[in-house]
């Protein structure tokens, strides 16, 4: 699986390089399908397509979503040793930052993969393609997955260079950034086409159905500079009523024997290493046991956010402890006797992870409903209070649109804690200044992270800078 995610890397290199040699540009371009060779049936089809979902099973997706949504964010440290994560939980990463670098070469790889889609499918004449609508299926779900990838770019960078086909020109690698509302427009260009051309059901929840491209409109218009709570209200409305439920169990949603499960919307699909596909899933081995220090620590802010909540079980279904003292490493943060891990992700390479789940978007409508209006707190209450009795919590106190949207935020922290959102959320809530400068040690120690507005995005890597000096 790494093999391909290198030649993947490498493929965007080329198609991002600055290089300009004439010989490189008179050959064919890389996006164009020699004819009678590949991609001119409705299994070539399919191939592209799969291709565009297998470069998801990337470092991005498997390990750095989590990074960037919850240790940029109060919920973890970055733990372990590697410098670039310390740099992002630190706030101190720059254009040399290893991950930064990555994951932007990550999202842009799928982005081509969805654009070769978007390019030679509609060319194949296949009559087969057509039955039943396929072909419009997959041009939807290869929408979806480039809608998705811009969605963590807009929201990670700001302005970045909108590729909406393959580079065959100096001037097609080099595009200049665009604005932040100009890629939210063609994000929910994109979910709006996918909508109307992909199925209500697929086999497993890996696969984009009309459920996901809802719940990526939720969450795109909640997100989007200027929110549109109205439209997050009925993209929500069309989720919930669209066959979902909230699993009975919170802790067996994380157990690994509940895969494909009623709440999920959107889910990675691991069989481990081995398996028939070789995806599998490298969290449970860097971020649970001992041994030597694991990655992504739970912070101490975030475990007395649950027990001031007397939230016992989302608890110790997220974090458990263990007595990690023989071990030869320190830590500025945990006492080792009593040593934070998560665990959400505890299994083997198998474990799946949630992309988007139902509870995630009951609290987005609690939320719509309650910025729509002054009165707005007494219909989100019932939602907020349908995720909170499944943990044997009571109602929520919250009795005024602001207590509210506080309310909200934490019970969106304690539901989805390291599944990749909380950062994104205080951001698109305009708090993540706020919460993260009042950041203490588990012994009341200021943490002087001292973000400002300027550290809020990511920096665009010096090698993209390299390459394209339109991105600056």
């Amino acid at each position: 699986m790494k093999l391909k995610i290198y030649l993947s890397g490498a493929a965007l290199v080329l198609a991002t390089a600055g290089g300009c040699k004439k010989d490189f540009l008179d050959k064919q371009p890389f996006n164009q399908v020699t004819p009678g060779v590949a991609f001119t049936t409705a299994a070539g089809a399919e191939k592209l397509l799969a291709g565009a979902y297998g470069s998801m099973y990337n470092d991005y997706h498997i390990w750095d979503y989590m990074v960037n949504g919850d240790v940029t964010a109060d919920n973890a440290y970055a733990g372990g040793d590697n410098p670039a994560n310390i740099q992002i939980d630190l706030f101190t990463a720059n254009s040399t930052n290893g991950n930064v670098s990555r994951d932007w070469g990550f999202l842009y790889s799928n982005i081509k993969n969805a654009n070769e889609v978007l390019e030679n499918v509609p060319n194949i004449s296949d009559p087969v393609l057509d039955q039943g609508g396929r072909r419009n299926q997959i041009l939807g779900e290869a929408s979806a997955i480039r809608a998705y990838m811009y969605f963590h770019l807009v929201r990670l960078w700001g302005p970045v260079p909108l590729v909406l086909k393959t580079p065959a020109s100096l001037e097609d690698m080099q595009k200049p950034k665009s604005p932040v509302n100009e890629v939210y427009a063609q994000i929910i260009r994109d979910l709006e086409f996918a909508l109307a051309s992909v199925r209500s059901t697929a086999p497993n929840k890996g696969i984009v159905t009309k459920g996901v491209v809802n719940a990526l409109l939720a969450k795109v218009h909640a997100s989007a500079p200027a929110p549109d709570w109205a439209k997050v209200n009925q993209y929500a409305d069309a989720v919930i009523g669209g066959g979902y439920s909230l699993f009975g169990s919170f802790d067996g949603l994380f157990s690994g024997n509940n895969k494909n499960n009623s709440e999920s919307i959107w889910e990675m699909q691991y069989d481990g290493y081995g398996g028939p596909t070789g995806r599998g899933n490298w969290m449970p081995g860097v971020i649970v046991g001992t041994g030597w220090k694991r990655f992504c620590t739970p912070t101490n802010d975030l475990v007395a956010a649950f027990d001031a909540e007397g939230d016992v079980q989302r608890k110790n279904a997220s974090v458990t402890f263990k007595n990690a003292a023989s071990e030869g490493w320190s830590d500025n943060y945990w006492p080792k006797a009593n040593y934070p891990y998560i665990n959400k992700y505890r299994n083997d390479d198998k474990t799946n992870a949630y992309i988007i789940r139902l509870a995630d978007i009951i609290l987005l409508k609690a939320e719509a409903v309650n910025e729509l209006s002054a009165g707005g707190w007494a219909q989100a209450k019932p939602l907020v209070d349908q995720v909170r009795s499944r943990v044997g919590l009571g109602g929520t106190p919250a009795a005024s649109q602001a207590s509210m949207r506080l309310a909200i935020e934490k019970e969106r922290r304690l539901e989805l804690a390291f599944e990749g959102h909380r950062w994104f959320d205080l951001l698109r809530t305009g708090r993540a200044i706020e919460v993260m400068n009042a950041q203490k040690d588990g012994s009341g120690n200021n943490l002087n992270y001292n973000v400002s507005a300027q550290k809020l995005l990511f920096p665009i890597p010096q090698n993209e800078l390299d390459r394209n000096p339109n991105a600056r």
